[in-house]
């Protein structure tokens, strides 16, 4: 006996109803500002480092962390400049937007109902561009944010000397013992780069 298979129908696929999801609370205007905040400090941070590199292997002058916590200001104060540069971009979408009913025609063209979502953006801005300002004031908020630039700085260096020690002093070929050997000189050298790193950066 003979059995047939027959091909099922497919089932139709009922399309998701977005109604149905619960109303995203938005994020208060304090994390919003911290996140602000982070992202404006991580920039700053990074070009502070730089400027460490390049001096470091540029600059005769000993390690000053005075002359840094100038740099330190100068870098938070173009964050800073910038954020209130958005707060205003927003404030001008903002006011432009009032009134204008139905849906923008791009992702720019603002209307009504992004009011209050442009107010809070704008307000967010003008709040780290506020924070901001007041840190470049503070000295030991300056004082570690040079060192946590200066770590980073060091890291950098001190990577890209075991990275070329790396490609650079490696046999073309060894047998095993030779290469156990290669890896403990390796790890013995990374280990006094570092503590060299570490002297250098205590001594200043």
């Amino acid at each position: 006996m003979r059995f047939r298979w027959r091909r099922r129908k497919p089932v139709p696929m009922k399309l998701f109803d977005y109604s149905t999801l619960p109303d995203a609370e938005p994020a208060a205007l304090e994390e919003l500002v911290d996140e602000g905040m982070m992202l404006a400090e991580f920039a700053a941070r990074l070009a502070l480092k730089n400027q460490i590199v390049i001096r470091a292997l540029t600059d005769p002058e000993p390690y000053d962390p005075e002359h840094y916590a100038d740099l330190a200001r100068s870098v938070l104060s173009e964050r800073a400049r910038e954020s209130e540069g958005s707060a205003a971009l927003a404030g001008a979408a903002r006011k432009a937007a009032a009134g204008r009913e139905g849906l923008g025609d791009h992702h720019h063209d603002y209307r009504d109902g992004d009011y209050a979502n442009l107010r809070r953006r704008e307000n967010t801005h003008a709040a780290v561009a506020d924070r901001l300002s007041s840190r470049m004031n503070d000295a030991d908020y300056l004082a570690a944010f040079v060192e946590r630039a200066r770590d980073d700085a060091w890291a950098d260096v001190s990577g890209a000397i075991t990275a070329r020690l790396d490609r650079e002093w490696v046999a073309p070929v060894l047998d095993a013992a030779g290469r156990r050997e290669r890896d403990r000189r390796m790890h013995q050298l990374r280990r006094e780069v570092s503590q060299l790193v570490r002297e250098h950066h205590r001594a200043g």
